[in-house]
């Protein structure tokens, strides 16, 4: 059976790393992007079966790419990580288009089946009440980057969503 194709977009090394070692078994990874306009190139060149977002990222973020993506169907299905659990961004994000949001402090359990779920079109979150599933997160999504806190302390923050 041939795998699904996606592409995966995160501006943090070590997550896109983390989304990849992850979806790696069971989806063919076929483009990997650190900032949403080169997500964006990637996508429409290679036509993915799933796309995989980053909800803070430079040039255009999580929530902009899958509303472009929304103005061309059909377009693939966006699934979007985030440490944001703020209800208005989760419900943001479904109204720019993504089928399913996953928070990064559980993306070991979540994501290849959330990643399935959007492409079955059979949400394994709903949207709208997700953000109930976890307290809002004392880390700012915009504050995981070594140079807003120290290598170390980044390193660190990074351990705590991977796993």
């Amino acid at each position: 059976m041939t795998k699904l194709r996606l592409v995966v977009a995160d501006d943090s090394p070590l997550f896109l790393q983390k989304l990849i070692s992850l979806l790696a078994v069971e989806f063919d990874v076929v483009a990997t992007a650190a900032d949403g306009k080169t997500a964006l190139d990637l996508i429409r060149r290679y036509e993915p079966d799933l796309v995989v977002l980053d909800l803070q990222m430079p040039a255009l973020n999580g929530i902009e790419v899958a509303r472009e993506l929304a103005k061309n169907p059909p377009s693939p299905p966006v699934v979007i990580c985030s440490m944001e659990t703020d209800p208005e961004i989760v419900e943001a994000a479904r109204e720019a288009g993504a089928v399913e949001y996953v928070f990064k402090a559980r993306i070991e359990t979540d994501l290849t089946l959330a990643a399935k779920s959007a492409v079955q079109k059979n949400p394994f979150v709903a949207l709208p009440n997700a953000a109930s599933i976890l307290p809002k997160q004392s880390i700012s999504p915009d504050k995981l980057s070594a140079d807003d806190c120290g290598t170390a302390e980044y390193i660190k923050r990074c351990a705590m969503f991977c796993g």
